[in-house]
């Protein structure tokens, strides 16, 4: 703005108006600049100022007042670094916020009420140790809705995940180190494959940040884990007792034998001969399409199977946690969302599901609408 102003007319501008400040706690405001008359346009003749003269006053230019916001501090995550939960080099297969172009994991992710992955995906096959990534206490072991068979540990500074495990190998309660092995990996629960599904969680987490509290663990995890070694446990050797001097039977003198000599034999020394290098048949060579088309169909075959087992299991899981929630209802009279997800450890939609799916069967009634809907006998 300040190229479109004559020479002159941005001079009188210095000369009659004071420099507004902008305050530290607002943006800066802009000032438009002052129209200069054609008289001010006009260069006045030098005069040599005199004690008689009267000096021009000050031209005060007054800012509007403005509303004070008060500023917006970003909540303080206060986590350490992070042990990753394997040993080993496994990549990341599907990232923190990572969108998918599978219709059926995009349906699960609006099930779950998140805009995205809200964790990390390590591409671990079945059977692989899991460490924590940081001491802490179980307080849930086995299975968990769509994480399949997990494990959720509260540190100091929040919670972490394990998802989609084969087996477990702690309980809820236990309080382990980070060389501990608390499972082993797997692909129960919602899993389109065998992989370890890793999420952390805050202290005070914003449940409204469009993951439903968590965050990604990525500039987090930098150390290693490894599996602590077991305690050699050292047997000690009984000393050896030898009888007394007087006790030990000295052999008899024996003559000794006349000793013969030997014809010394004969060497024959002759030059090594190079060892032959055993013949290593040829692999057959195969294009890498063929190994590519091999490898897609032995993984979709296991794919199919592993699903249909999980469908099964998860089938049985439902009907648990279904007579879980009548339980909870015949102890408390009338329950709503927040206590099922709480009981069974689930996102707000699974939990409506499960409401949903004893109010179709006629097992509990519902009263009110929305977030105050209650649910009873």
């Amino acid at each position: 703005m300040a190229d479109d102003i004559p020479q002159d007319q941005n001079q009188t501008t210095t000369e009659t108006t004071n420099p507004v400040i902008p305050s530290t706690d607002h943006p800066p405001m802009k000032t438009p600049p002052v129209q200069a008359t054609p008289e001010q346009t006009q260069t006045p003749p030098t005069v040599t100022p005199t004690a008689e003269m009267p000096q021009p006053a000050e031209t005060i230019t007054e800012t509007p007042p403005t509303e004070s916001v008060p500023p917006v501090s970003p909540p303080i995550i206060n986590i350490p670094a992070l042990h990753y939960p394997f040993s080993g080099n496994f990549p990341v297969t599907f990232s923190f916020g990572q969108q998918s172009a599978n219709e059926k994991i995009k349906k699960k992710l609006q099930e779950w009420g998140i805009v995205g992955h809200n964790g990390l995906d390590f591409g671990l096959s079945a059977g692989n140790e899991v460490f924590p990534c940081d001491s802490g206490k179980v307080i849930q072991s086995g299975d968990n809705g769509d994480f399949g068979t997990s494990i959720t540990i509260q540190h100091s500074w929040g919670q972490s995940i394990y998802g989609h495990l084969q087996e477990t190998k702690v309980k809820e309660g236990d309080e382990i180190g980070i060389n501990k092995v608390i499972g082993l990996s797997g692909s129960s629960g919602a899993a389109f494959g065998e992989h370890l599904h890793f999420a952390i969680k805050p202290n005070n987490p914003d449940l409204a940040n469009g993951y439903l509290g968590f965050i990604d663990p990525s500039p987090y995890l930098s150390l290693p884990s490894q599996k602590e070694e077991p305690k050699q446990e050292t047997t000690e050797t009984p000393p050896v007792q030898t009888p007394p001097i007087e006790e030990q039977k000295l052999p008899e003198e024996t003559k000794p034998e006349p000793v013969i000599p030997q014809p010394e034999p004969t060497i024959n020394i002759e030059p090594e001969k190079p060892a032959e290098k055993p013949q290593v048949p040829q692999a057959p060579q195969v294009s890498d399409e063929e190994i590519q088309q091999r490898v897609d169909d032995k993984l979709n075959t296991e794919l199919e199977a592993r699903r249909l087992k999980a469908n099964h299991a998860r089938q049985t899981k439902r009907e648990e946690n279904l007579m879980k929630i009548e339980k909870l209802i015949e102890v408390k009279k009338q329950i709503n969302n927040d206590d099922v997800r709480e009981l069974l450890h689930v996102s707000q939609s699974t939990a409506t599901n499960y409401l949903e799916d004893l109010v179709e069967r006629g097992t509990i009634k519902t009263e009110g609408k929305g977030k105050a809907t209650i649910y009873h006998f």
